[in-house]
């Protein structure tokens, strides 16, 4: 009797391990009446959350840092996000024709202005772990992206706008894979109350032992460079392809080496 009971809570517990969850935006997915934080502790088997914080969490079946969260219909999310992977993969991504905004400021909202202070999406993972962040966009935060630790995080078709002092940081030993993303006006922040000051003001920035790929991408209109290598590896590390600079200044900071054909 003990050993059933165990192995039925063992199974219960695996079958919840690495699964689905849906985010409503501004429009009721489920018809339940309810969207936004009303969404999030409603049911606890619908998987149906109404802000990323909660879907990303670990109460009412989320995701609880291991599973794919998708954005099911257009809305705006301030939300400053915090990736740990501390259980399993994790992937954060809006379905076909979903805009899914991600944006620091919200008319009439709290926090407006400590958000703008604040990285959109941090992530610091260990390097067992993948990330993945698809067809979203960060706009006024101080840093759109940040990676951190070990992070292996593949940002595919984002878009990162007005945001102040980097559309994508990579730091660490991180590996990050950016593709098919639009990072523009970096650096360039108009909004009251709060410090707009560029610092610096860098489209994508690799740093300290981090290493990449930029492929299929374009970075325009930043403070300062566009594409920053800082990161050790004498170009090694930074690999580009079909990568659309202009703009910037300069467009092209550090050395980078082109991606090799395959076969």
């Amino acid at each position: 009797m003990i050993r059933t009971a165990a192995l039925l809570l063992f199974c219960a517990a695996t079958t919840l391990a690495n699964h689905p969850v849906l985010v409503e935006g501004e429009r009721d997915f489920d018809g339940d009446g309810l969207i936004g934080a009303a969404e999030d502790t409603d049911n606890a088997t619908d998987r149906v959350f109404g802000t990323l914080t909660a879907a990303l969490g670990a109460l009412n079946g989320a995701a609880n840092q291991n599973g794919r969260i998708m954005i099911v219909t257009s809305g705006r999310f301030p939300e400053m996000l915090l990736i740990t992977g501390a259980n399993g993969n994790v992937t954060i991504e809006a379905a076909p024709g979903v805009e899914a905004d991600v944006d620091a400021v919200l008319a009439g909202a709290m926090g407006n202005a400590e958000r703008q202070g604040m990285p959109g999406i941090v992530v610091n993972a260990p390097a067992t772990r993948i990330i993945t962040l698809r067809n979203l966009v960060l706009r006024n935060w101080a840093e759109g992206i940040q990676l951190l630790g070990a992070s292996r995080v593949v940002i595919d078709g984002c878009r990162l706008e007005n945001n102040r002092d980097h559309g994508i940081r990579v730091a660490g030993s991180a590996r990050a894979t950016i593709t098919g993303c639009h990072v523009n006006a970096t650096g360039f922040r108009v909004a009251p109350n709060v410090n707009n000051t560029p610092a610096p003001g860098v489209g994508v920035a690799f740093e300290g032992a981090s290493r990449g790929v930029v492929a299929g991408c374009t970075i325009s209109g930043s403070f300062r460079a566009g594409l920053l290598n800082v990161a050790a590896g004498s170009g090694q590390n930074v690999q580009v392809k079909d990568l659309v600079l202009f703009d910037n200044s300069p467009d092209l900071q550090g050395a980078v080496r082109p991606l090799p054909p395959v076969f």
